[in-house]
């Protein structure tokens, strides 16, 4: 099967290609919001580089947030489209199980947060995703203190408080791992069955600024 996903929930852009459990290539770029001028290039380049054309595509998969509004509906609003054109399934992942999924240690949790500003992040409890603050999140996790390792952007937002209550060994990730990445979507979605273009949605947990004012 061959996967193309799709990620700009946030500042970072990532886009992945993969046949049947290999990622064939990947593209990652932290330059800022700049994602609805960036992303339909990439998608053109990276098909360029695999040899594929866009008809190739078995499966197409994008995440659903939470982040930010406009960047969670670059991806999804092409992903849908791309989809809805050539008549393919589509798949949407939730970027904390991304996130989840691209490391695994033995004997060490691994728990994703990503920050929701107004020091609060989102976080999985219970399967549902939900907004909590910063402070109580640290608290909930403070009996693993050093035998937990938290990645998603909340890190780099909150790296005071959480090592501060973690241990610094909870803020020790290498960078690129806090950002959900493509590839990681792309393989997770070879074992996801494919929905129509009408039925992913983008997870938006909270109201917009515009919104709730």
């Amino acid at each position: 099967m061959k996967i193309l996903a799709a990620e700009s929930s946030g500042l970072s852009l990532s886009v992945a290609v993969s046949e049947n459990g290999r990622i064939i290539c990947e593209y990652f770029f932290n330059a800022g919001m700049i994602h609805s001028e960036t992303l339909l290039p990439v998608i053109k380049n990276i098909l360029k580089e695999a040899g594929w054309k866009l008809e190739d595509i078995d499966q197409f998969a994008v995440s659903s947030g939470p982040g930010s509004f406009t960047g969670i509906r670059v991806a999804m609003t092409t992903v849908k489209t791309l989809a809805q054109s050539l008549n393919k399934p589509a798949v949407s992942v939730d970027c904390l199980s991304i996130l989840e999924e691209s490391i695994k240690l033995p004997k060490i949790k691994i728990v994703a947060a990503i920050d929701a500003l107004r020091n609060e992040v989102f976080v999985k409890q219970n399967k549902e995703i939900i907004i909590m603050p910063v402070a109580k999140f640290a608290e909930r996790n403070k009996k693993h203190k050093n035998n937990i390792i938290v990645i998603g952007s909340a890190v780099n937002a909150y790296k005071t408080v959480l090592s501060k209550n973690l241990g610094n060994f909870a803020v020790s990730i290498p960078e690129k791992f806090n950002f959900p990445q493509a590839s990681v979507l792309a393989l997770m979605a070879e074992k996801i069955k494919g929905k129509s273009f009408e039925k992913i949605e983008p997870l938006y947990v909270r109201k917009s600024w515009a919104e709730e004012k």
